[in-house]
């Protein structure tokens, strides 16, 4: 993992909730992490297709209308200029459904996504998986 540097916003998400931080730790490298938000499903402000098939659950279109909601919010905040650095950890397949959806102005801030569900870890273990390696 590279360095993460000071402001980096990190995105820990899954199909159905999010927590955003902030690093707060040094440019030695060192991860220090403060939870700014919590982030939950909204199905109010899903943006759903037309026309679904009838086979496809409930719980994998909130999933992907969640994912949707995310990649929105960041979207807007790269363009509000709220963040300069991103990091996504998120499990595999809320991660390939944020991704498609990530403008330019978010994907140029991604430094690196964590394919894994960290949602309900401890703020140590995501800093521990954020670190860099000497």
């Amino acid at each position: 993992m590279r360095r993460i540097p000071r402001e980096t916003w990190v995105l820990v998400a899954d199909g159905a909730s999010a927590r955003l931080f902030r690093n707060l730790g040094g440019e030695n490298g060192a991860v220090k992490l403060h939870q700014e938000e919590a982030l939950a499903l909204d199905p109010a402000e899903g943006v759903m297709p037309s026309v679904l098939p009838a086979d496809v659950p409930a719980r994998e279109i909130d999933e992907a209308s969640f994912a949707r909601q995310l990649a929105h919010r960041l979207n807007q905040d790269a363009l509000e200029g709220r963040y300069a650095h991103l990091v996504l950890a998120a499990d595999p397949q809320t991660l390939g459904q944020i991704r498609p959806h990530l403008h330019e102005g978010a994907r140029s801030r991604l430094l690196a996504e964590l394919p894994k569900n960290y949602t309900n870890a401890p703020r140590e273990q995501i800093e521990r998986a954020l670190a860099p390696e000497f």
